[in-house]
């Protein structure tokens, strides 16, 4: 009897019974795992039809060269397994450059040596000498051949592999492995491989980014150009992590030195990509951050509901439990029996919590929050985190206490409270200690077997030791007769084996203790690095090294990170002083150094190893640098790393040197208005360079301070231009830019750190109006029932005006760039009005992907700019109130969030047609008014119409939803303009930003003795609102 053959897949090297179509060679275990190594796999797989490689080798024998000189050479067939391998192996750190990006799961790299550089030299002049004067021949490559190949732009040969072959069209897809770039060429441009070129490795080699993968299907355009920018043309050092396909791909890593972080980090921080899941068959839907942002702009992130603590286990602790949730025996949740009540408790919380907070289309929490969701299973509330969102409305959800997940549409989930998150999660993740899988990986007869064991039963649970941030346990079955140990009676029925490996073993307490008194040597040491907010909002910030304005060093001054500096020097102290275990230093590495100025110690990396000298230092929690000698350096612990890195490298934003450097002058300047001072800070950019600042000093805009006083010039500006430029006027300084008038709105001030204020300021600008006084109102633009403006009808302060725009001017011109953030309707904002070019105060009405409609604030007119014509509005600029006021009617909580267009055509025409109204209430954001008709025009009250029309919806539906906008869908505003021109506009009424409707009373007389169509337009609205309330939301057929 022939021995069984065991298939493996040739990804996940797990069983694999399933074939390649094409070569039907290579095993899979699933389509999963053939689409990921695709990349790799589709260099060698070739048709079945194809000739056997005893007929190549045979074919290429016997195959004869013409060469121009009439002369016949031999010429055998070269693949990439005849060429030598090179050197690199797992675990090597070296200096690289990428010379091709295609995405950071597929680049090219160069190793910086020396030979390398003589090699590609060498074989370079070679091939053109072989093949430089020789006519092109109609040889046919194989794929997978290494040829000589013609490249299209300098017309020099070089060695490419050929990828495939379209012998009908008479081209060719080849890679040119030297340089990592491909291209398709003719086959008259592709000579075989002269026997008198070195095979030597391919100089390009292949990487892709290890541990993660892309959230999306492909990795985004937008993040290839991000890495593009932080990795061209720079000296890096990269670690391999691990080798693939014959050791000719590599998984790496890349240190990015500007930013303090490895790429994997930086592409995960910025949402580009999600940690690599291994076990494929029982991960989530991929994160799609996509679905989570297409429609995102404007709504509730729930960015304040962060996951609570982790409950705290001890070694040697052992409790009463039962499993919630298992998928294998080193993924196992249990949760505390003695905890039954307190969550038994929570979930009555929950219930109570979510029955009064409504279901809300503005609520769309981020991936990483935690909010409320409703299980299917049982209808219940539980504490969930959102873990991806799978489409548009659907994310995927993890259950906190418990470890199960779902996909639930977002209808059935709500905002959570803080005193909902006091609790700890109620979920212990654990593994079970003493077993391993019989074979790769475990069996699902092994898993079935382990949930008959555990699940539904009580148990007692010992925490034995820790892994990979699990808890390492033995269960034991109280409640069989005799009490039973899940692992041994794995092991006995045969679906486990004991574990025969050193860091799987259970640890005694006193082992434990012992090795907390130092840490391992083999230990991985983690850090991180501190971030500022990229959202918009103001942060305080001290600086601690100077270099120029383009380069400086700062930390967050909060009490946190300055209780943690006073903290962290006493224990470096402690701990350096008292161990003189010699360290060897190496790059990229932490660790404690002396600093000379001050003698104390302090954390830093690794930056350079002198041979037999010092090592140059760069000092983490505060951004200098220095040569250090190896007896003032030691070993850095773990608990020393637990806290981030504070120094954080910065740029000032919106300036440039006068000449290539900075001049003595500028810096010293820069220095008298930022050392020694607390700033406040704004996030404009993020680059390799750091974090591009635009910076407050006492009230003063630094980089405005620079370019006034002709020691730097704006970005992209000429010397000359710089130096006979006027001096700009400063901006005000009566008040730093972070504080707010609270004069100008009776609602709450919201906070800095709300997401919502990423491109523009927010309703901070919105003035009360008298309340209970009847008036006519002056309509300045229309969205909807729930958004709407009127002019200001108060004192308007022509001098303060004037002194608003010429400080705008200047924050404008200054600026350095626009923002690429959506605003939301109802957001202030900076305009450059097309008529003149100059600046204003301005409200966002609408936006598309390309413009935005705006009313300007203090006119009253509206027209459509692109986004180059807006900049964000710092909060200064809102302290004079606007010339219009935001409102809303009354019962705006029952009105729905996108209206048919028809309503808004009518809602429109009735405001602008002469009615009155008085203002109710004023909600922090938005006067509302009760609107009524006037009696000439039918009567009626406006409010009570669209509350009526709304209830008969409900009434008159056997069924109700919510109105729901389609993604290409948009909200287009009603603009009325006003009938009168502000008395205060700066501006020639040639040029001046304005449009007024006709007042003439041909257009619609108010004598109502004739027929007019507005009096009998109004005269239907009672009934047409009704109707179309009904159709539109649910009561007659949907679009």
């Amino acid at each position: 009897m022939p021995p069984f053959t065991v298939k493996l897949c040739n990804y996940c090297s797990q069983q694999g019974n399933l074939r390649c179509t094409r070569c039907k060679k290579t095993c899979y275990c699933s389509v999963a795992c053939q689409s990921e190594d695709w990349n790799a796999h589709r260099h060698m797989c070739k048709t079945c039809d194809q000739l056997t490689e005893e007929n190549i080798i045979l074919r290429s024998v016997t195959w004869r060269l013409q060469v121009n000189n009439g002369d016949v050479t031999c010429s055998q067939r070269v693949y990439l397994r005849d060429l030598r391998k090179n050197d690199i192996t797992k675990g090597m750190e070296i200096q690289v450059s990428v010379v091709e990006l295609h995405s950071p799961g597929r680049f090219f790299i160069h190793v910086q040596r020396p030979e390398l550089v003589e090699a590609l030299r060498a074989i370079t002049v070679e091939l053109q000498k072989t093949n430089g004067g020789s006519l092109g021949t109609d040889y046919k490559p194989d794929t997978g051949e290494v040829c000589a190949v013609k490249y299209s732009l300098d017309q020099n040969w070089y060695r490419g592999v050929v990828q495939s072959v379209a012998a009908d069209d008479g081209n060719a897809n080849v890679l040119y492995i030297d340089f990592g770039n491909e291209e398709d060429v003719t086959l008259d441009r592709i000579k075989p491989l002269a026997a008198s070129i070195e095979p030597i490795p391919p100089c390009a080699l292949e990487c892709s980014v290890a541990g993660i993968t892309p959230v999306t299907d492909s990795w985004m355009g937008v993040c290839c150009m991000a890495v593009r920018q932080l990795v061209a043309g720079k000296s890096l050092t990269l670690t391999v992590v691990d080798t693939q396909e014959n050791d000719r791909t590599y998984a790496v890593d890349i240190l990015l030195t500007p930013i303090g972080k490895q790429l994997s980090t930086f592409l995960m921080d910025q949402g580009y990509a999600v940690r690599e899941d291994v076990n494929k068959k029982h991960s989530l839907v991929s994160a799609s951050l996509e679905n989570f942002r297409r429609q995102s702009w404007g709504k509730n992130e729930n960015m304040e509901a962060q996951p609570p603590d982790p409950l705290t286990q001890g070694l040697g602790d052992a409790f009463a439990a039962m499993v919630t949730h298992l998928q294998s025996p080193y993924d196992i949740i249990c949760q505390k029996l003695d905890n039954a009540s307190v969550i038994q408790d929570l979930h009555l919380k929950l219930r109570d919590h979510c029955s009064q907070v409504p279901a809300s289309q503005n609520f769309r929490p981020a991936p990483g929050t935690v909010c409320c969701s409703l299980f299917y299973e049982d209808n219940q509330w539980y504490r969930a985190k959102v873990l991806a969102y799978s489409s548009e409305e659907k994310v995927c959800v993890g259950y906190i206490d418990f470890g199960n997940s779902e996909e639930v549409e977002l209808s059935r989930l709500r905002s959570i409270s803080s005193e909902l998150l006091a609790l700890p999660m109620q979920a212990i993740p654990c593994a079970l200690a003493g077993v391993r899988p019989t074979a790769e990986a475990w069996s699902e007869e092994t898993v079935l077997m382990l949930r008959r064991m555990v699940c539904n039963r009580f148990l007692r649970v010992e925490i034995l030791g820790e892994r990979e941030g699990m808890a390492l346990v033995a269960m034991i079955d109280e409640a069989s007769d005799p009490q039973g140990n899940v692992a041994e009676m794995l092991v006995a029925t045969g679906y486990a084996l004991p574990s025969n490996h050193q860091d799987e073993e259970p640890t005694t307490k006193g082992q434990a203790e012992g090795a907390l008194a130092k840490p391992a040597v083999a230990e991985k040491l983690q850090w991180t690095y501190a971030e500022l907010p990229t959202e918009g909002e103001m942060v305080a910030l001290v600086v601690s090294v100077m270099e120029n304005p383009g380069e400086f060093y700062c930390y967050k001054y909060n009490q946190e990170d300055l209780q943690v500096l006073a903290e962290l020097g006493a224990e470096l102290k402690r701990y350096c002083e008292a161990d003189i275990t010699p360290f060897n230093p190496s790059v990229g590495e932490p660790c404690c150094a002396l600093f000379s100025g001050d003698g104390a110690w302090y954390r830093g990396m690794v930056q350079g190893v002198w041979a037999g000298s010092k090592a140059r230092v760069y000092f983490v929690d505060y951004g200098n640098t220095s040569d250090v000698e190896p007896a003032h350096l030691r070993a850095i612990t773990p608990e020393l790393l637990k806290h981030h890195f504070l120094a954080i490298r910065c740029w000032l934003a919106g300036v440039e040197p006068l000449s290539p450097q900075w001049s003595a002058e500028s810096i010293g300047r820069f220095q008298a208005l930022c050392v020694g001072q607390q700033l406040h800070a704004r996030v404009l950019f993020i680059t390799e360079r750091g974090y591009g600042l635009e910076l407050d000093s006492s009230g003063q805009n630094v980089a405005t301070t620079l370019l006034s006083e002709q020691l730097a010039k704006a970005p992209g500006q000429s010397q000359a231009h710089a130096k006979s430029a006027p001096t700009v006027p400063k901006i005000p300084q009566q008040k730093p830019a972070i504080q707010r008038d609270t004069t100008t709105s009776v609602g709450p001030p919201k906070p800095d750190n709300d997401p919502k204020h990423t491109a523009t300021t927010t309703q901070k600008w919105t003035v009360e109006l008298p309340r209970n006084e009847t008036f006519q109102p002056c309509i300045a633009a229309v969205v909807s029932p729930s958004l709407f403006y009127l002019f200001n009808p108060s004192h308007v302060y022509v001098e303060r005006l004037q002194s608003v725009m010429m400080d705008l001017a200047v924050y404008c011109t200054t600026k350095a760039l626009p923002s690429q953030c959506k605003p939301m309707p109802g957001a202030a904002c900076c305009a450059q009005f097309s008529g003149d070019k100059n600046w204003y105060r301005a409200v966002f009405l609408e936006t598309t992907e390309t413009e935005a409609s705006v009313i300007y604030a203090d006119y009253g007119n509206s027209e459509k700019l692109p986004f180059a014509s807006i900049l964000p509005i710092p909060t200064e600029f809102l302290e004079l109130p606007f010339q219009i006021a935001r409102c809303a009617l009354t019962g705006k909580e029952h009105f729905p969030s996108v209206w048919p267009v028809e309503v808004l055509e009518l809602f429109s025409a009735l405001l602008s047609d002469g009615v009155l109204a008085s203002v109710q209430d004023f909600d922090g954001n938005s006067n509302l008014l009760s609107v009524t008709l006037q009696i000439e025009r039918g009567g009626g009250h406006l409010n009570t119409m669209i509350l009526e029309g709304l209830q008969s919806t409900q009434t008159g539906s056997a069924k109700t939803s919510t109105p729901r906008q389609e993604p290409g869908q948009t909200k287009t505003p009603i603009i009325v303009t006003a009938p009168v021109t502000p008395a205060t506009a700066p501006v020639t009424p040639a040029t001046a930003p304005v449009t007024w409707i006709s007042t003439d009373s041909s257009i619609c007389s108010p004598d109502y003795a004739s027929p007019c169509c507005c009096r009998d337009l109004v005269q239907k609205v009672k009934h047409i609102f009704p109707l179309l309330l009904l159709t539109y939301s649910g009561g007659g057929t949907s679009p």
